[in-house]
């Protein structure tokens, strides 16, 4: 090493290199080993091996050698840069022993520090991926074509219930189980990779159990592994993995999917899947049949252009609000136009369908045809019409003659004709009532108001309606009491229909409270409308009869009404009042007779058709 241009070469070289004398003292190192150990040039000529390398003498540093042989390589020795920082080392030591300075050692030294961890990533994923397959139970073979020999990993066998000392030929017992129809399309993705017609294959067939009990489903994926020189595949690799419960779910998705096909197909109504266009997607035989339409022909057309023009805004105006979420589904009578031009009468009932993303898809509809219903709601509307109207004139005239007796001083009346008078009066009366009741009732359900909406602030045509009701107060004993936080609040109403709705329940409040309490009328703002409730005490309401309490000439107690009077159809008018008018009502009562009745009169100017 004596020789200049061998030194210099040495001191050249890329490699981190050092010799080390016989007393553990570096001899020489390139500049290579000092960037390895961050030191600047020639600081560690001189010094001991063992500030780099965790050895502590030069007997260690050549136990790593194994004579005969002269050098070794150790991976994985730590040495220490200048800065105290460990680095990762694998290390070839070559010994040779100099005349003149005895035993030396020449160290070539190599940071394995990235190659170390990218093994170690190599080793956590192959476990990783080992676990999977294990936790996934993919039971993994490997099949060579010329041996026809199969080699099987420890989960294939347990897919197979085979046990780990079982000496069965594994394939002649895979041959025997395989469902005798599915053996063909259990060989097939061999085939078609022995053959080279594939790369890769697949296919799904059953195995019976063991035991013989029953089958289980198999899916096997085929790949080829290896080929020689001349493309010939010479192994091929395979996975297998049960798939029972998956055939078990599709199953029943295929029965439930035909059960649900039958079910719109032979449905006695009609049935459609509706585009957001309003398209029609999918229409069943009772659909076609009501409307007057082929299948081809109706899945043409839309729904727009077969609604009625005077219901189409309204179906519209639904139709945004499913699609915005604002309401979950709706039902609604309205009218069709068939395929000959007459119009038909449909109850329809609509839901909207949404995608993964919550956005809506497709409306699904269910239209009932209630023409017939229709038709003979209408001649029974115009029979009780009619006769309504024909006994009003009379009853009228007769009401007027028995007045014009009670007040004639001319020729008094014995006590027992003024007592049968005042009582026919009071019949007469009541009669008046009962056929008004009727007329208005029979005229709002056929939609035959028409409602002038205008902003009014609400608490005046409160205070006029409580005192054009006082009478009520005197007759039945109690006392009317307004209570309106704020006088400032408006809504849209009919001024008319508003009072008539206020009379109703004032009456119904007054004649169910107990003699001497308050009615409580309050005002107040209420989710995007103003909420007016009568609050009385007394009657509490049956639980049977509440889902009654607003159909027409529903009466919680006979014996009741009758001492109270009424004709059954003030709550049904009064409901038909404020939702036409674009409001809501309900009522609230407790155990311990407290019952209130409230509705709300919309803040913002409802949309046409709403009051029609």
């Amino acid at each position: 090493m004596n020789d200049l241009p061998i030194v210099n070469a040495f001191k050249r070289m890329p490699v981190p290199l050092m010799i080390v004398g016989s007393d553990g003292r570096i001899l020489h190192c390139n500049a290579a080993t000092h960037g390895l150990f961050g030191y600047d040039p020639d600081v560690l000529i001189g010094r001991a091996v063992f500030d780099l390398l965790p050895v502590t003498s030069v007997s260690e540093l050549n136990a790593h050698i194994k004579p005969p042989a002269i050098d070794a390589v150790v991976k994985g020795m730590i040495g220490r840069k200048c800065n105290g920082a460990p680095i990762l080392l694998a290390v070839q030591i070559t010994a040779w022993v100099d005349a003149e300075h005895g035993l030396q050692h020449a160290l070539a030294l190599r940071d394995i520090t990235y190659e170390s961890e990218a093994e170690k990533a190599t080793r956590d994923e192959l476990k990783r991926a080992n676990n999977a397959i294990r936790g996934a139970r993919i039971g993994v073979f490997e099949y060579d074509p010329s041996a026809q020999s199969v080699i099987v990993s420890d989960i294939l066998r347990e897919l197979m219930e085979l046990d780990p000392m079982d000496t069965a030929d594994v394939q002649q017992e895979w041959r025997a189980r395989v469902h005798p129809y599915d053996l063909d399309i259990a060989l097939e993705p061999i085939r078609l990779c022995q053959k080279g017609l594939r790369e890769r294959a697949s296919c799904e067939y059953r195995l019976r159990e063991k035991n013989g009990a029953g089958w289980r489903w198999i899916r096997m994926d085929v790949a080829v592994a290896k080929r020689d020189k001349a493309r010939t595949v010479t192994r091929l690799i395979g996975a297998i993995r049960e798939i029972t419960e998956r055939k078990k779910v599709e199953s029943e998705l295929r029965r439930s999917e035909e059960q649900l096909r039958l079910a719109f197909e032979h449905a006695p109504i009609g049935k459609a899947i509706v585009g957001l266009d309003g398209r029609w997607m999918r229409v069943n035989p009772a659909l076609c049949d009501l409307l007057g339409y082929s299948e081809d022909d109706l899945l043409k057309t839309d729904f727009q252009s077969l609604t009625h023009p005077d219901d189409l805004h309204g179906d519209l105006h639904r139709l945004e609000q499913l699609k915005a979420g604002t309401i979950s589904d709706f039902r609604v009578e309205k009218r069709y136009i068939r395929s000959d031009g007459a119009i038909v009468w449909g109850l329809l009932s609509v839901n909207v369908v949404r995608n993964a993303r919550g956005k809506p898809d497709h409306f699904v509809s269910q239209i009932v045809d209630v023409t017939e219903r229709r038709r003979l709601d209408e001649m029974k509307n115009e029979f009780v019409a009619t006769v309504s109207h024909e006994l009003r004139t009379p009853l009228t005239s007769i009401l007027g003659s028995l007045s014009l007796l009670s007040f004639m001083d001319a020729e008094p009346l014995s006590d027992e004709a003024k007592r049968l008078l005042f009582i026919a009066q009071q019949n007469g009366d009541r009669l008046h009532a009962l056929i008004n009741d009727i007329l208005d009732f029979e005229k709002f359900s056929a939609r035959q108001i028409d409602f002038s909406l205008s902003r009014q602030r609400i608490i005046n045509l409160v205070e006029s309606s409580t005192l054009s009701n006082l009478a009520l107060s005197d007759q039945f004993g109690v006392r009317f009491n307004i209570i309106c936080p704020d006088r400032s609040v408006s809504g849209y109403v009919d001024d008319k229909r508003f009072q008539q709705v206020m009379a109703n329940l004032l009456s119904n409040a007054a004649k169910f409270a107990d003699t001497g309490s308050t009615v409580d009328i309050t005002v107040e703002n209420h989710e995007k409308a103003v909420r007016v409730s009568v609050t009385n005490r007394g009657c509490v309401i049956p639980d049977s009869f509440r889902s009654q309490i607003f159909k027409p000439f529903s009466q919680a107690a006979r014996s009741s009404t009758r001492k109270r009077g009424g004709t059954g159809l003030g709550l049904s008018i009064t409901r038909q009042i404020v939702e036409q008018s674009g409001g809501t009502i309900g009522f609230e009562s407790d155990q311990n007779g407290v019952t209130t009745f409230w509705f709300t009169v919309p803040t913002e100017e409802p949309m046409q058709g709403t009051t029609r």
